[in-house]
């Protein structure tokens, strides 16, 4: 049974390496970046860097049944693969602080968004942002 279940969940990590998203609303300006009941982003941004990186970083106002983030990253905006993770413990009412570099890119011009997946295993998914590599 648990050797099933491996193979379940590793199906399920490979195929959500992948996210295929319609036209999203597209990028915030403000300084909240996105917002639902599990989690507020503040000022997201992505800067290249002189390494042909792109760091991207934001904060969280809050977390609420969150247990990982992970910033996706696409060529095209409109197939997205995870990137990075982190996962995380807890609620939390303080201001964290969170920062990736990405030195695999794709493109002239990325697109990042950040997915958090919640206690019960749902996932939801901010709006994209868009920057010129270097």
């Amino acid at each position: 049974m648990k050797k099933i279940l491996l193979a379940i969940l590793t199906g399920v990590s490979i195929a959500s390496c992948t996210k295929t998203i319609s036209t999203p609303q597209g990028a915030a300006n403000q300084n909240v970046f996105f917002k639902d009941a599990d989690v507020l982003v503040e000022n997201m941004v992505a800067v290249p860097t002189a390494t042909n990186s792109i760091t991207v970083s934001f904060s969280t106002g809050f977390e609420n049944n969150i247990t990982r983030i992970e910033l996706m990253s696409s060529a095209s905006a409109t197939t997205f693969c995870t990137t990075q993770a982190i996962d995380v413990t807890g609620n939390s009412s303080v201001k964290k602080n969170y920062s990736f570099s990405d030195s695999n890119l794709k493109g002239s011009t990325m697109y990042y968004l950040l997915r958090f997946k919640n206690n019960n295993g749902d996932w939801s998914y901010s709006p994209y942002l868009s920057v010129k590599a270097n």
